[in-house]
């Protein structure tokens, strides 16, 4: 309770915009590109104005946080920063989907999401059970905000790369399973 409270009150101070900015100036930034942006729409549907406001950076002082934290990906607020090569790097584009799941939960819950994130990696962990417990999670009436803040975005990287990437058709029993998470995705059921 106490982080929620010192989070929106840092929302309210514009604190991720003002940190945004510092952090723009000490890495390398760019704006999605075309197959970036494709990629998310397909699992998060169309939106132009989060896609225009998100940033990749890339370089500079992140190569001193990479070698610290094990070259992983990670976003705060509307930046995605990635390291330079290897799994978590630009190009991933199962990750780059990942990584915009927690940009829009920024959008929905505000900057909280981080705490939220950190401490699910801390705890529950990105394994949500696949395919099959999704089946089973959603006849029992669980939502994709049933799931903590890391396997919601592992939830939708791994409906890209079972689901997309192989386009499985509709009746497909793998996509019938997702397809209600990513529904409840898409319409912001965070």
């Amino acid at each position: 309770m106490a982080a929620t409270l010192l989070f929106k009150a840092l929302d309210i101070l514009q604190a991720p915009r003002i940190f945004e900015f510092v952090w723009h100036l000490l890495t390398s930034v760019s704006r999605l590109a075309d197959d970036e942006i494709n990629a998310a729409n397909q699992v998060l549907g169309p939106n132009p104005e989060r896609y225009a406001k998100v940033r990749v950076a890339e370089g500079r002082v992140l190569g001193l946080v990479f070698k610290i934290n094990g070259s992983r990906a990670f976003t705060l607020f509307h930046t995605i920063n990635l390291p330079g090569s290897g799994h978590h790097s630009r190009g991933n584009l199962d990750l780059l989907v990942h990584e915009m799941v927690h940009v829009s939960q920024f959008e929905k819950v505000g900057s909280v999401y981080i705490w939220q994130a950190l401490r699910a990696q801390k705890a529950e962990g990105y394994s949500f059970g696949g395919w099959e417990q999704l089946s089973e999670d959603r006849r029992n009436g669980r939502r994709l905000s049933g799931y903590n803040r890391e396997q919601q975005g592992q939830i939708a990287q791994d409906y890209y790369n079972q689901v997309l990437v192989p386009g499985l058709p509709a009746d497909s029993p793998i996509r019938l399973a997702f397809q209600p998470f990513i529904d409840d995705l898409s319409t912001g059921g965070l």
